[in-house]
């Protein structure tokens, strides 16, 4: 079968079988002949192609109507994309007018948060312990032996936070530190006006708390260390039980 330009469909469909052959170097003739006869014909080697294996028009049909086919059904998968995000965008706009103006803590979570801390501990006791005394100055004693037996559980909260945090011997350190400051205010105190004692006292309670929450015991550490467990009679000690 010829074509009106006389291009030999069935020869053109031999030559092309001819590329898969075996043999050495027929493929290669093949190829070149299809070549050579596509453009004796002015003709694409896939034009031809198609006019030798099928209708290439309307296999020109059949893409053009999938392509368009494709591009609709994208366009409209983007309309419903576009119309989702205009409600989702309308939605968070009203939930934010709804909240405008409002600001929720969560305190008891913030709480809760800072309660792990040694050092908020350390606080929460000594707040508790100028409390006790300020009752105690005011002959408020049922208040006073309330806030006694809150500090104690304070002070074990507190001593179990620090040991976890810093060790045995920070925590020791540390309540020396305290516990000193505490004593020595007190003693300081002791002599004074009713009238002043208050705010000397809560100086005093001040000051316990700084010097706690510093590096003092570390400081105290050392010395200890250089001064005690690494003297000589110490040593010679614990030498005995190596």
């Amino acid at each position: 079968m010829e074509t009106e330009t006389g291009f030999d469909v069935e020869g053109f469909g031999k030559i092309v079988a001819l590329f898969d052959s075996d043999k050495v170097g027929e493929a290669q003739n093949a190829f070149t002949k299809a070549v050579l006869l596509c453009r004796k014909h002015g003709l694409r080697f896939a034009d031809a192609a198609g006019i030798a294996f099928g209708n290439a028009d309307t296999m020109r049909q059949q893409l053009e109507s999938q392509f368009n086919a494709e591009v609709e059904r994208m366009k409209q998968a983007a309309m419903k994309l576009r119309q989702e995000n205009d409600d989702l965008r309308a939605q968070l706009e009203e939930e934010d007018g709804d909240t405008e103006g409002e600001h929720v803590i969560d305190l008891p979570g913030r709480l809760r948060g800072a309660w792990r801390l040694w050092k908020f501990r350390l606080f929460v006791l000594t707040v508790s312990i100028g409390s006790a005394a300020g009752a105690s100055e005011a002959r408020l004693n049922a208040l006073a032996g309330v806030l006694g037996w809150l500090c104690l559980f304070l002070f074990g909260c507190w001593s179990v936070a620090l040991f976890r945090k810093t060790g045995f011997a920070q925590m020791l350190l540390k309540w020396l530190v305290y516990g000193v400051a505490l004593l020595a205010g007190a003693a300081a105190t002791g002599n004074l006006d009713a009238s002043t004692r208050p705010p000397v006292f809560l100086f005093v309670l001040a000051l316990a708390l700084v010097l706690t929450l510093t590096k003092i015991s570390k400081w105290l550490g050392g010395l200890v260390r250089v001064h005690v467990w690494e003297s000589k009679p110490v040593r010679v000690v614990r030498g005995w039980f190596r």
